[in-house]
C-alpha cells in the first residue's frame, strides 16, 4: 500500500509516509535528506519485509510439518525445505544487493541490512546437499528406537538385556544408510523406546522399574541406566558421525565466502559479542567455584548409594550415567535424597496429575498475571501438548507461523516439574514473538538467540518462588514465611537445591557443546581422528564426568546424542541465557518492588522467595524491553531490564548464596573433598 501511496499521490505520500515509518527510518535526518532518499530506500524496506514474511511462513509450515507428520510421510517436506532453502538464499542474495546502497539512510535500516544480510553462501548443490545431511541427522535423532524384548527381566541379568537389545531405525531409501540395520527391526514382542522422552525417562528413574517384572527381583540400577546410557548412544552416534564431517565443511565454504574464519565464527557473530569466546571463557572461570561444591556433594553422595561402582573415587570423575539425566547436565533426581524434606515438589506435581493443556494454561495464568497477553485462539487450536500418532519429534518447541495471531507449541507434557519447566520456557519464546509481532518482519526475532532463550527461564524461576508454589497447590501455606522474613527454613534449602541441581551442571554442558563444535569447525580438533576422544577430554576437564564404560570410544560420536547436535542448534546461548535469567529475575524483582530495576535498595527477601505474580511493573517493562524484537541491540534491552549492558554471574550466585552457605558447612563437617 505505501509504494503505490507513492505513485499515486506524489508529495502528499510524503505525510502518509512519515507518519509510518518516523519511528523506524527517519529520527536521524533532516526532512532535505528524505525528500531526496525516502522513496528507494522505504521502497526496498517495504518489499524485503514483505517478501521475508511469506518466504518464513513458508519455511515454519514446513518446519512445523516436519515434526508433526511421520518419518515417511515427512520425506516430501524434507525435499520441499531443501527448494526453499535455495530459493531464499537466492532472494537473500538479490535483496543485499539491492539495499546496499540504502545502507547509510539511517540505523535501523543498516541494522535490517545487517541482519538479513549475514547468511552464508553456499552453491545450490551445496545447500541442498546440507538440507538433505540436516534431514537425515535430526531423522535418525528423532525416529530411532531402542528396542527390547518384551520377555526381558531385570532377573535375566544385563548381558541377556543386551543380547534381547536391538535399534530400530527410521524408514530411509534403499542404500541411504549404510551399516545401520544390523538386526532387522521388528515390532512384534518388543518394546520400543525413542529418545526423547522414553530412554530419557528411564535415566531419571522415572520408569526404570518397567524392566521389573518378577517380585522377588531387586533390579540392578546402575547397569540398567549404563544400557540406557550406552544403547541410545551407540544407536545414533555412528550414522550422525557419517555425515558430520561432509556437513562441516559445507557450513566452512558457506561461511568463508561471505567473510567469515569459519562456521563457529558466524555462529558467535549472531550473539553480537565481541569476543565472546573470552566472555564466555571468563563467566564460566567465575561461576566454576560454585559448580565445583555441588559436584564435590553429589559424589560424595552418589558414592555412598552405589558402592559396587568400580574405579569410582572420592576426588575422581563421576560416572556419566548415574547422574541422573541422559546427558549428565540436569542432577534434579537427587534432590530431594541430598536436601530431604517432608513436601516433595515432584511427588505433588504428580499428585495434581495436570495434562500437558492444564500445565500450559497454568503457565499462561503467571505470564498474564502481570498484564502481558493471553495465548490466541490459534494457540490452542494448533498447539500440540502430547505424544500422538502424528507426532514424531517431542523436543519442546515453539513456533512463529509469521501469520497474525498463529504462534504453536510442541511439548509432550505430563505433570512433572521438567516439563512445567518446558512449558514455561517455550512460552517465554512465544511472548517474545507475541510482543514483537508489530514490528517489520526482519525485526521479529529476538535482540539475539541467547535472550530468545532466557526469557522463559526467568519467568520459570519467579514461578517456583514458594508462594507462587502454594497458589499451584504444590505447597502448603505453612511452609511461608512471611514475605520479608530473612530468616530460612529446611523448605527453603530443599526448594534451593531442586533449582540448583537444574541450572548449576546445565553450565559445563552448555559451555562444552559449543566449545566442541567451533573447535571442530576451525580445525583445531581433528573430526576425522579426534571427534569423541576430544569431546571426552573437554567433558572429564570442566563437567567432572567419565563414561561408564573402559571401553575405545573411538569409533562412537556422543555429542550427538543430544538434541540441538543433529538440530544444528547453536549452544552457548544456553550458557549465557541460564546466567542471564537470574540477572532479569534480580531486576525484574527491583522493580516490582521499587519501581526501578536498578534501585540501590536492598531486597527485602532471599531472591528465591521474590514474588512476580500479579506484578502490572513487570509486565510492562517486558513489553518495552521486548517489543522491539530485534530492532535493538542486546545491551539496550539488558539496561533496560537490569540497569546495566554487562552480563554478570553475581545474580546467580546471590540467588544460590543461603543454598551455598549451607553446603559449605556440609562439606567441612563431612571433609567432603573439591575437585577431580
Amino acid at each position: 500500500a505505501t509504494r503505490e501511496w507513492w505513485r499515486l499521490e506524489g508529495k502528499m505520500c510524503l505525510i502518509s509516509v512519515l507518519s509510518i515509518f518516523t519511528s523506524v527510518l527517519l529520527p536521524l535526518f533532516g526532512l532535505g535528506q528524505v525528500a531526496n532518499d525516502l522513496h528507494p530506500a522505504i521502497a526496498w524496506f517495504d518489499q524485503m519485509n514483505s517478501e521475508l514474511k511469506q518466504l518464513n511462513h513458508e519455511a515454519a509450515q514446513y518446519a512445523w510439518e516436519a515434526s508433526t507428520l511421520p518419518t515417511q510421510s515427512s520425506a516430501a517436506t524434507v525435499e520441499k525445505i531443501g527448494q526453499l532453502t535455495v530459493r531464499k538464499a537466492h532472494w537473500e542474495r538479490t535483496m543485499c544487493g539491492r539495499g546496499e546502497q540504502h545502507r547509510d539512510f539511517n540505523a535501523s535500516l543498516g541494522r535490517a541490512l545487517q541482519l538479513l544480510c549475514r547468511s552464508w553462501v553456499n552453491t545450490d548443490d551445496e545447500m541442498r546437499q546440507m538440507t538433505e545431511l540436516l534431514g537425515f541427522m535430526q531423522t535418525i535423532y528423532t525416529g530411532t528406537q531402542i528396542c527390547v524384548d518384551e520377555s526381558y527381566d531385570a532377573c535375566d541379568g544385563n548381558q541377556v538385556l543386551w543380547e534381547k537389545t536391538h535399534f530400530k531405525y527410521p524408514q530411509f531409501e534403499e542404500n541411504e544408510v549404510q551399516d545401520l540395520k544390523a538386526k532387522e527391526n521388528k515390532e512384534a514382542g518388543k518394546i520400543c523406546l525413542f529418545g526423547e522422552p522414553d530412554m530419557e525417562q528411564i535415566m531419571t528413574k522415572a520408569t526404570i522399574h518397567q524392566f521389573s517384572k518378577q517380585s522377588d527381583c531387586k533390579i540392578n540400577e546402575s547397569d540398567i541406566l549404563k544400557w540406557a546410557w550406552h544403547s541410545w548412544r551407540m544407536a545414533v552416534g555412528p550414522p550422525i558421525k557419517q555425515t558430520y564431517g561432509k556437513l562441516i565443511h559445507l557450513m566452512n565454504n558457506g561461511a568463508r565466502r561471505v567473510g567469515f574464519q569459519d562456521a563457529g565464527d558466524s555462529w558467535r557473530e549472531e550473539l553480537e559479542m565481541p569476543n565472546l569466546r573470552a566472555t564466555v571463557h571468563r563467566l564460566w572461570q567465575e561461576v566454576k567455584p560454585l559448580y565445583q561444591k555441588f559436584h564435590a556433594v553429589i559424589r560424595h553422595f552418589l558414592r555412598k548409594r552405589y558402592p559396587e561402582i568400580k574405579d569410582f573415587d572420592r576426588l575422581g570423575l563421576i560416572p556419566a550415567h548415574i547422574l541422573g539425566d541422559m546427558w549428565s547436565q540436569n542432577w534434579e533426581t537427587y534432590a530431594a535424597s541430598i536436601v530431604p524434606h517432608e513436601v516433595d515438589i515432584e511427588h505433588n506435581f504428580k499428585r495434581m496429575n495436570w495434562t500437558g493443556r492444564q500445565l500450559v494454561k497454568r503457565a499462561e495464568d503467571f505470564y498474564s498475571s502481570t498484564g502481558l497477553p493471553m495465548m490466541t485462539k490459534q494457540f490452542w487450536e494448533k498447539s500440540v501438548f502430547k505424544r500422538g500418532a502424528n507426532v514424531t519429534k517431542c523436543h519442546g518447541t515453539a513456533a512463529n507461523m509469521y501469520e497474525e495471531g498463529d504462534f504453536r507449541m510442541i511439548v509432550c507434557a505430563g505433570s512433572t516439574s521438567s516439563d512445567f519447566y518446558v512449558v514455561m520456557h517455550e512460552m517465554g519464546h512465544i511472548m517474545y514473538y507475541m510482543l514483537a509481532s508489530d514490528q517489520p518482519t526482519i525485526f521479529q526475532d529476538g535482540t539475539n538467540s541467547a535472550f530468545q532463550e532466557s526469557i522463559g527461564d526467568t519467568i520459570h524461576l519467579a514461578s517456583m518462588s514458594p508462594l507462587h508454589l502454594t497458589r499451584l497447590g504444590l505447597l502448603n501455606s505453612s511452609y511461608l514465611k512471611p514475605e520479608v522474613d530473612n530468616t530460612l527454613n529446611s523448605f527453603d534449602y530443599a526448594l534451593l537445591m531442586k533449582t540448583a541441581l537444574v541450572k548449576i551442571p546445565a553450565l559445563p554442558f552448555a559451555y562444552i557443546m559449543d566449545r566442541y563444535r567451533w573447535d571442530l569447525f576451525e580445525g583445531s580438533a581433528n573430526f576425522e581422528e579426534d571427534a569423541n576422544r576430544y569431546f571426552w577430554y573437554l567433558l572429564e576437564s570442566e563437567q567432572g564426568i567419565k563414561p561408564p564404560l573402559n571401553t575405545d570410544r573411538t569409533h562412537l560420536f556422543d555429542a550427538a546424542a543430544k538434541y540441538h547436535f543433529p538440530d544444528n542448534t547453536p549452544y552457548v546461548r544456553y550458557f549465557l541465557a541460564n546466567i542471564l535469567s537470574f540477572q532479569l529475575l534480580e531486576g525484574l524483582c527491583r522493580k516490582s518492588i521499587y519501581g526501578s530495576v536498578d534501585s540501590p535498595y536492598q531486597l527485602p527477601m532471599p531472591l528465591h522467595r521474590c514474588d512476580l505474580y500479579g506484578s502490572k511493573r513487570v509486565g510492562r517493562v517486558l513489553k518495552k524491553a521486548l517489543a522491539p524484537g530485534g530492532s535493538q541491540r542486546w545491551t539496550t534491552v539488558l539496561k533496560a531490564l537490569t540497569g546495566t549492558e554487562e552480563i554478570s554471574v553475581d545474580s546467580m550466585v546471590r540467588y544460590f548464596e543461603p543454598l551455598t552457605k549451607y553446603l559449605d558447612k556440609i562439606i567441612e563437617q563431612q571433609g567432603i573433598p573439591i575437585g577431580w
